[in-house]
């Protein structure tokens, strides 16, 4: 698609990029209605880095987490509207606190991508004591005097929507791989609304939920380690062993005979009867569209469909707005057959990543994802908290294997992953938390829509 705009010479700044100027003619017309204001005029922005991987730590403790280790959050961490709080990686108290004292950041900053989901916004999670970024995040804090008129969180809702984004696409670098640096992210403008309270109000129940279905589902995690009682740091994790011969199966590769997965096993089944996924359920994976059918979020129609690859499963959840969307008439063609209650899992990429479809989601799976839907005998939430535990994932990491360079889990290895029949009243008290937290997931998504819709209106 040609895209013409005329920019008259008084106009032109710094920036010879025909992107540049053709985004801000979509937009002009906001900065002629509302008065505005730069980015960098309201807030201090601070850029990040990542250190050696030796001061990076894979799983730490619970307990060590803000006395030993910290939270670093990488660009593919920050999504729109949302931190994924999922799949943080974790430094050292040194690291921290010396090598990257001046990135740290806190509850209630602004992070924004460079790389990954480019220009994708959201707000620290209060939860997180400190935390420190990579040098592909920016951290904005906006100064106290500017907070009451232009808070955080008009900001994600405005910096996410479509007029956000236009800009931002129009200040990325001109290189083979897009990027947007951090003097860029200062010359954002940001129009001043005098009625922007309810979309405020709207982000801020939003991001409410967000974290208390986080925190059930953390509930019944607990509940789970509980019951099963077994005391992960007494089995074995030799990194060198060796095996039987009477003791091998059809799957010949080292890491399914891994001590701490295999004894981890064993030690559940001496306790609980185990029922094999596939027994109990249907497992379909996705389909590839082909990149020449991927819409991009800011050239998206409003009928386009959420194209969902395994980076965008976001904290249980499928991300309502990725890096791609579909046309609608591929969606129903494919007909994948997906509804509320169906649990989504990574079999490429991040193995063993799990989420659940809400009333509100709408989307195309990816090929590298499966849907399991839950047939019989046991609740689709019981059996997505099992899939989410250490239980669940070390059985998955058993069965994958290197396809080419690219590590990969088929569809019947992933149906060999068996799951604990607990006692029943816990089983429903476990039930029950994760189906609490994914209503209050559901409901965010579509207050999260809404505040989209409404800066979008103001700004019309």
């Amino acid at each position: 698609m040609v895209q013409i705009a005329t920019i008259y010479s008084n106009k032109i700044d710094d920036r010879f990029e025909a992107r540049y100027y053709i985004n801000f003619a979509k937009i002009n017309r906001v900065f002629i209605n509302f008065d505005n204001i730069t980015i960098s005029e309201i807030a201090d922005l601070k850029g990040g880095y990542t250190p050696n991987y030796k001061y990076f730590k894979e799983e730490p403790e619970s307990s060590e987490i803000y006395r030993k280790y910290f939270p670093f959050i990488k660009s593919s961490n920050v999504k729109r509207g949302v931190l994924d709080i999922n799949n943080l990686s974790f430094i050292d108290r040194y690291a921290h606190e010396r090598l990257l004292k001046k990135s740290i950041i806190q509850g209630g900053d602004l992070l924004i991508a460079m790389t990954g989901t480019v220009g994708a916004v959201t707000l620290v999670p209060q939860t997180i004591f400190q935390a420190n970024i990579s040098q592909n995040v920016v951290r904005i804090r906006i100064a106290d005097k500017w907070r009451n008129k232009i808070p955080e969180e008009y900001l994600v809702v405005l910096l996410n929507s479509k007029f956000g984004q236009i800009q931002i696409q129009g200040l990325l670098t001109s290189t083979n791989q897009k990027y947007l640096n951090q003097i860029a992210i200062g010359k954002i403008k940001i129009p001043i609304l005098k009625n922007h309270e309810n979309i405020i109000n709207i982000y801020r129940k939003a991001y409410k939920m967000e974290i208390d279905s986080l925190l059930k589902i953390e509930q019944a995690k607990k509940l789970f380690e509980e019951e099963i009682n077994i005391n992960h740091k007494e089995i074995n994790e030799d990194k060198v062993y060796s095996v039987n011969s009477a003791d091998l199966t059809d799957i010949f590769t080292p890491k399914f005979y891994y001590p701490k997965y295999l004894n981890t096993l064993k030690a559940l089944k001496k306790k609980f009867k185990t029922i094999k996924l596939g027994e109990i359920a249907d497992i379909k994976r996705g389909d590839e569209v082909g990149s020449e059918n991927y819409r991009k979020y800011i050239d998206r129609k409003d009928s386009d469909i959420p194209f969902i690859r395994t980076s965008d499963l976001v904290n249980y959840e499928i991300d309502n707005y990725p890096d791609y969307y579909i046309d609608e008439e591929i969606y129903n063609e494919l007909k994948q057959d997906l509804k509320a209650g169906d649990i989504i899992y990574t079999k490429d990429g991040k193995i063993g990543l799990s989420a659940i479809l809400t009333a509100e989601d709408k989307c195309i799976l990816a090929s590298g994802l499966a849907r399991i839907r839950i047939k019989k005998e046991l609740d689709p939430y019981y059996v997505f908290l099992v899939l989410s535990t250490n239980i669940g994932y070390y059985q998955a990491m058993q069965r994958v294997v290197i396809a080419a360079t690219l590590p990969h889990l088929q569809q019947e290895r992933l149906g060999e992953i068996e799951i604990p029949i607990i006692n029943e009243q816990t089983q429903s008290k476990i039930s029950q938390l994760v189906a609490e937290a994914f209503k209050l997931k559901a409901e965010k998504k579509k207050l999260f829509r809404e505040a989209l819709t409404k800066v979008e209106e103001l700004l019309k």
